[in-house]
């Protein structure tokens, strides 16, 4: 498929991108793999995994037609996604462990990435999430009838857990294929995720751009130690915000308590030292606060439904490994 030209740049279709097996070649030192399951007319899964060690922009064009679900697993280094919003290029950073719903009708953007990113995506027809019933906020029922959106920070330990298993069930496991009635499933319950997610919280837009910048600054702060989160009137007295403001503004921007943005990205953070391969679960538990190797267990398999001495048993690093569904 041709290119479609703008401005004097080529932009790549995001058809021609998701194909299944897609490996572009993008210079030295990188590596870019897509798994993609066609589930039902309308209806697909796409598993994102590259790594690249310069930074990469990408050109692309939406000719996807698809509403896109996506939930970021891994991130080592720094990704993020920029379209044009009237006269200026809006752009927006994506962070791991959590989802960003997009849609843009034949729109051109630009990706960019520098590091490690595995992404899944669910690819849903607007028609066939009609379909579906379920109840869509009015923020996202207006954005998706402007045919272009991109609301992102969507976070829960269901919606992570989910995201993962996903993920998982891409990866070739010997004897252990994946029907494609439970990927089904999933995939709705992920759609779902996102949804009930936004509809737990008051829309970020009443937030003023000084109150986001000090979350943003509250968010940072919290997430300096993980090993050790700051009291709530600590963290509210050095961003500058009341309590109450502090707790509030956390569910409105973050999708989530203080607390919960914490532990996502402490049981993140787990995740990836585990699938290293390289330290014990009890070290990892240590380093980030955990006194009981239990506790431990059991926070993580609430965030990501195994258990850590399993993952870290049969998931050494799974990232770019060899891919297959059966």
């Amino acid at each position: 498929m041709s290119a479609v030209e703008e401005q004097g740049r080529a932009f790549m279709p995001v058809s021609r991108i998701i194909a299944d097996g897609y490996g572009g070649d993008f210079g030295p030192g990188s590596q870019c793999r897509v798994t993609r399951v066609t589930l039902q007319g309308g209806l697909d899964i796409v598993r994102w995994q590259s790594t690249f060690e310069q930074p990469v922009e990408m050109p692309l064009h939406d000719d996807s037609e698809r509403i896109h679900f996506s939930f970021t697993n891994l991130l080592k280094g720094k990704a993020s996604c920029s379209f044009r919003d009237g006269r200026r290029q809006r752009r927006y950073v994506i962070d791991q462990g959590t989802g960003s719903i997009s849609y843009g009708r034949s729109r051109n953007g630009l990706y960019h990435q520098q590091g490690e990113i595995d992404n899944i995506t669910v690819m849903i027809h607007p028609e066939l999430l009609t379909q579906w019933e379920l109840e869509i906020d009015p923020t996202l029922y207006n954005a998706l009838a402007c045919d272009h959106c991109f609301l992102d920070g969507h976070r829960s330990g269901e919606m992570s857990a989910t995201a993962h298993q996903l993920s998982n069930a891409l990866t070739y496991a010997p004897g252990q294929p994946r029907s494609s009635l439970w990927l089904y499933g999933q995939s709705v319950t992920l759609v779902s995720l996102f949804l009930e997610a936004r509809r737990s919280v008051d829309c970020a837009c009443r937030l003023s751009p000084i109150d986001r910048q000090r979350l943003q600054h509250a968010r940072e702060r919290l997430l300096a130690d993980l090993g050790k989160a700051p009291s709530l009137s600590e963290l509210a007295r050095e961003s500058g915000l009341s309590q109450p403001k502090l707790t509030r503004g956390f569910r409105q921007l973050f999708l989530n308590s203080v607390y919960g943005v914490f532990q996502q990205a402490r049981m993140t953070q787990a995740r990836s030292r585990l699938l290293e391969g390289d330290e014990s679960v009890m070290r990892v538990a240590s380093d980030l606060g955990y006194a009981n190797a239990s506790h431990f267990a059991t926070a993580f398999r609430k965030q990501f439904g195994i258990n850590p001495s399993l993952l870290k048993q049969g998931g050494r690093s799974t990232s770019l490994a060899p891919s297959k569904l059966s």
